[in-house]
């Protein structure tokens, strides 16, 4: 479950960043989202279960954070328990030879970074210095189990609106073209409630699966990623 303690100390921390390196072009101001009409999402050829919108994606973001988990004690492998990231515009990278590996630039410096330093931190340090917003888990609808949301309402241009968000439901998932045993799933998910958007995917993930297996009584881990996340 998702602390809005933590929500705070994370934004707390993009305040304290500094030695930036310099934005491709002209940076966009906090909040603020280039031109992405013609942003393009590349999915694997030859899979049905994620298939681009024929519209162009309202945001193009990178998500920085972890990946939650916990050892179940009937299967002895870890199940999933959320996620916490914070999203970062890239949409006015989106033209730049740095935009195909930003993923993984980011996931270098995220995992390279000390312990003191958050995932709200790494946008600056990789050209992405805007911070979207955070996307986290939230009990579900239905009241039992989690469900995945994407929130906007605390910062930029959407601070203060209670209506920027959207909690997904998944409706395609493909495992990682490459090094699947280490990426986690590319996804697709369709709005459940909120009106930031009506479809999100998840792509070009790196990094995030837990290890193959647990023993019993096994404390509760999280595993750093990164991915690209296009809202339709």
């Amino acid at each position: 479950m998702f602390s809005f303690q933590l929500l705070s100390a994370l934004f707390s921390v993009a305040l304290l960043v500094s030695a930036a390196p310099a934005f491709p072009g002209t940076p966009p101001k906090a909040g603020e989202c280039c031109d992405t009409s013609a942003a393009i999402m590349d999915l694997p050829k030859n899979q049905t279960q994620l298939v681009a919108p024929t519209t162009a994606p309202l945001f193009v973001a990178l998500g920085v954070g972890i990946q939650n988990y916990t050892c179940s004690t009937s299967t002895l492998k870890y199940t999933s328990t959320g996620a916490v990231a914070s999203l970062f515009d890239i949409s006015c990278i989106d033209k730049t030879p740095a935009f195909a590996t930003i993923q993984t630039t980011a996931f270098n410096a995220w995992k390279a970074a000390p312990a003191s330093l958050t995932a709200t931190a790494i946008g600056a340090k990789v050209a992405a210095p805007s911070l979207l917003g955070f996307h986290y888990f939230v009990t579900a609808a239905s009241g039992t189990g989690i469900s995945p949301k994407w929130d906007f309402t605390s910062t930029g241009k959407n601070a203060g609106n209670a209506t920027a968000f959207v909690i997904g439901a998944k409706v395609g998932d493909i495992t990682a073209p490459t090094d699947s045993a280490t990426n986690v799933d590319w996804l697709a998910l369709n709005n459940a409630q909120g009106s930031l958007a009506s479809k999100i995917f998840r792509i070009d993930t790196v990094a995030g699966q837990p290890p193959a297996s647990c023993v019993a009584g096994s404390a509760d881990i999280s595993v750093k990623y990164t991915a690209k996340y296009y809202l339709y």
